[in-house]
């Protein structure tokens, strides 16, 4: 199933194409002005060529990390170590993290059972943190960790809620959070997802791929293309950093991933420095990539952009 990583190696060194060029040029002087460090990765799916920017450095990955997640519990249930149907029961509410965090799990009542496939799309769609906590816990940190270094992605590490004994994760943690990876690692990763290479089976793929495509925090990525064209993505958001990592299925697909750090502007606002630039970022890809569909939000999108349930 998997493409080597040589070959993927030699499609990743292929000079980009001159829109693609184009592309970095625009992304670049994008980025000079922000007030922060970001990097970003993109990658063609089906044809040569790549761009980056601070592409090998090391950034917190905030929620795009539980994608990791999602991949792991689908390999262990085609290895055979778990069910999708086997059942944990919810922390007691003490356990669980914050009910703007966990948005839904939280108000569940005690003594409820979900099974992996509940805690997965929870995770995943709201980007519950309770139900990443569940599942990075079922799964388990260095489970996580070997299977990425096998894919040669040796920077990228789920870092929350680690056993006693994991000393390793501890540390990176207090430094990255949830976890960390680089711009490149990441649409490395997103690009074996896309070509259906980063699971044993076509559906464990396709699983994969259909949870990724429903996103509820969609004003990113999942609003820089028309709306009949498919986006798989996954965000993050903390407060010195925001992220986006997606797979869009237009007619040149793609796969991109931009991280943000130490952002001065760490307003939850939508006018927050790095939400507003993640969303230029994300939509002139698509639109330099595409311009026979280039794509402007509707007048008034602001009005209908995700607000986390509006939980006080």
């Amino acid at each position: 199933m998997f493409l080597g990583l040589t070959a993927l190696t030699v499609m990743s060194l292929a000079a980009p194409s001159s829109d693609l060029a184009a592309l970095k040029t625009q992304m670049d002087a994008l980025c000079a002005g922000f007030k922060g460090k970001i990097g970003y990765s993109v990658r063609m799916v089906h044809e040569p060529g790549e761009i980056s920017l601070l592409g090998e450095q090391r950034f917190p990955t905030a929620s795009t990390i539980k994608t990791v997640l999602l991949l792991e519990a689908i390999n262990q249930v085609e290895e055979g170590k778990l069910k999708w149907t086997d059942t944990k029961e919810i922390p007691p509410t003490a356990e669980r993290t914050s009910n703007m965090a966990s948005m839904w799990s939280y108000y569940l009542k005690d003594g409820i059972k979900i099974d992996l496939d509940g805690w997965c799309n929870l995770m995943i769609t709201y980007s519950d943190n309770t139900a990443t906590k569940m599942v990075g816990m079922w799964v388990g940190n260095q489970p996580v960790r070997d299977r990425m270094v096998g894919f040669g992605l040796e920077r990228t590490a789920f870092l929350s809620y680690s056993p006693a004994d994991g000393t390793w994760f501890k540390r990176w943690n207090r430094s990255y959070g949830m976890g960390m990876t680089t711009p490149n690692e990441m649409s490395q990763l997103w690009l074996r997802i896309a070509r259906r290479e980063a699971t044993k089976t076509q559906a464990g793929a396709e699983r994969l791929l259909k949870i990724l495509g429903r996103q509820y925090w969609d004003d990113w990525a999942g609003a820089s293309a028309p709306p009949e064209v498919r986006v798989f993505n996954k965000t993050g958001a903390i407060s010195r950093s925001r992220s986006e990592t997606a797979y869009i299925l237009g007619k040149r697909p793609y796969v991109l991933s931009i991280y943000t750090d130490d952002q001065k502007d760490q307003r939850w606002t939508a006018d927050n420095e790095g939400d507003v630039l993640l969303g230029k970022l994300c939509n002139l890809v698509w639109n330099t990539l595409n311009p026979g569909q280039k794509y402007v939000r509707p007048e008034g999108w602001e009005k209908f952009g995700p607000t986390g349930g509006g939980i006080e």
